[in-house]
């Protein structure tokens, strides 16, 4: 999964990006990549239980994406910003909600920063969209019978994205759904708002504005000390608890963003463990057993038999699979179980 970072200058969209992902050199370098492991401790209680030699925890890709100026010229330097976030799955969005001022020297507004970058990411796929429409016009009466669909599609997007509209609240089918996503349309994608406040403004009160704005458009959104949190980041593993909780802080940004993210592309997280590796996989929520198999290795989604199902509280419980079975608490499954988090699958398959 790969999530873009997104902000105006001055917003802290590059410390933030460190904050994340640990990479304290990084020195805002647009298109930056970094990998950050999810940590998930049942994935090490399963390794303890069938004394895995490994373990492997899903990961997460960030993307320091270049900053988004207001005004002339903002609509080029978004489709360049489109191109660098090429297929990522979502964006996370950081205003600058610290400080008097914004990077121009005008009176802080995170309001209407926030107001700001979404119309520019409507006027961006607004520009990509009748682009199409220029292209599709262009072949007259040469057109396919394919085409009169995709313009009839992109022509409600079209007048939805010139309203100031994000097509992720467009209603759209499936199969038009999965044809804009070839378009990589920012506002199709999700997107949560990333405050960056100051350390005086832990809980956010400079920004309850744009906290009233993603309620009304229904955007998650978290605060954070990004300098703070970079800050205690830094610090020996032993004093980094002690330290933030001297501000309020008991879980630290990432961890948070990370919980919102999984819930924002409802995610969700199944095992498969023995003695060589622990492995915690992510899968959207309400994908089946077929598609878990598939997601482990494509051998196991064509040979797929069945799934062998323990809830990771059973095991946790039991201590043991051999006891899970003997208590009847392994279930066999088809192909079209819908998968559970924390669900400890044995995919058994034909080679």
């Amino acid at each position: 999964m790969k999530i873009g970072l997104v902000g105006l200058p001055g917003s802290g969209k590059s410390t933030v990006f460190r904050t994340l992902t640990g990479k304290h050199d990084h020195l805002g370098h647009a298109g930056d990549v970094a990998v950050v492991h999810v940590p998930d401790p049942r994935t090490e209680r399963l390794a303890a239980i069938y004394g895995s030699q490994r373990i492997v925890q899903p990961e997460i890709t960030f993307l320091d994406l270049m900053a988004v100026r207001r005004g002339d010229g903002a609509a080029g330097e978004a489709l360049d910003l489109v191109r660098l976030a090429g297929d990522a799955d979502a964006f996370v969005l950081v205003l600058q909600c610290f400080g008097d001022l914004d990077y121009a020297g005008n009176p802080l507004r995170p309001g209407a920063d926030f107001e700001a970058v979404l119309l520019e990411m409507a006027l961006t796929d607004l520009t990509i969209v009748e682009n199409r429409l220029k292209r599709i016009a262009a072949r007259g009466g040469k057109r396919e019978a394919h085409e009169h669909w995709e313009e009839e599609l992109l022509r409600r997007c079209q007048a939805h994205l010139a309203a100031g509209g994000s097509l992720r609240d467009l209603p759209l089918s499936e199969d038009e759904a999965k044809h804009l996503r070839g378009f990589s349309l920012v506002t199709l994608k999700p997107w949560l708002m990333a405050c960056n406040v100051a350390e005086d403004d832990l809980t956010g009160q400079r920004c309850s504005e744009v906290h009233r704005l993603c309620e009304q458009r229904g955007l998650p959104y978290l605060d954070l000390c990004a300098t703070l949190e970079e800050e205690i980041g830094q610090l020996p593993p032993e004093e980094q608890a002690s330290f933030a909780a001297d501000f309020g802080l008991t879980e630290p940004a990432r961890e948070r963003l990370l919980h919102l993210v999984y819930r924002l592309m409802r995610l969700v997280t199944f095992f498969t463990v023995n003695e060589k590796e622990a492995h915690a996989w992510t899968i959207t929520a309400g994908a089946t057993a077929l598609a878990a198999a598939g997601k482990v290795h494509s051998d196991m989604q064509h040979g797929f038999i069945r799934a062998e199902v323990i809830p990771f509280a059973c095991l946790d419980e039991m201590g043991s699979e051999k006891v899970c079975k003997e208590r009847g608490l392994m279930r066999v499954e088809g192909r079209d179980y819908v998968v559970q988090d924390g669900d400890v699958l044995y995919i058994r398959f034909s080679r």
